[in-house]
């Protein structure tokens, strides 16, 4: 039994390391952006694998919009997302949230990100 769950523990670690290394070669995003584009896919391929990337995009931003017709999504509101698929140790700092921020809108004085905007990044 404690054999069993340690080798799942390192295949899941190990799936995990190549997800992050496929993802790392693309795009020359900042790292935060990097950062959500591989956590996002990794859950994708696992949890969503028959969606297509767009589609599950736009759903899981969408439970994170404060309304359907929003068109911003409170940066906050990445790090909930994070929390509500299990990845409470990967949300973002404040540092990278201005770092995010200032790639998607060219400054961090306002803390919301259009959700187009959102969606090209990660």
């Amino acid at each position: 039994m404690i054999a069993s769950t340690t080798s799942k523990v390192l295949l899941s670690a190990a799936s995990r390391s190549s997800a992050l290394q496929l993802c790392s070669t693309r795009g020359l995003a900042s790292a935060p952006a990097e950062k959500l584009r591989c956590i996002f896919e990794e859950y994708r391929k696992t949890n969503f694998s028959r969606e297509t990337p767009n589609r599950f995009k736009k759903e899981l931003f969408k439970s994170v919009a404060p309304s359907p017709t929003a068109t911003e999504i409170d940066v906050e509101g990445i790090n909930m997302l994070l929390r509500n698929i299990g990845h409470e140790s990967d949300c973002l700092s404040r540092q990278e949230q201005d770092t995010l921020l200032d790639e998607a809108v060219g400054h961090h004085d306002t803390r919301s990100i259009p959700v187009e905007k959102v969606l090209q990044l990660v």
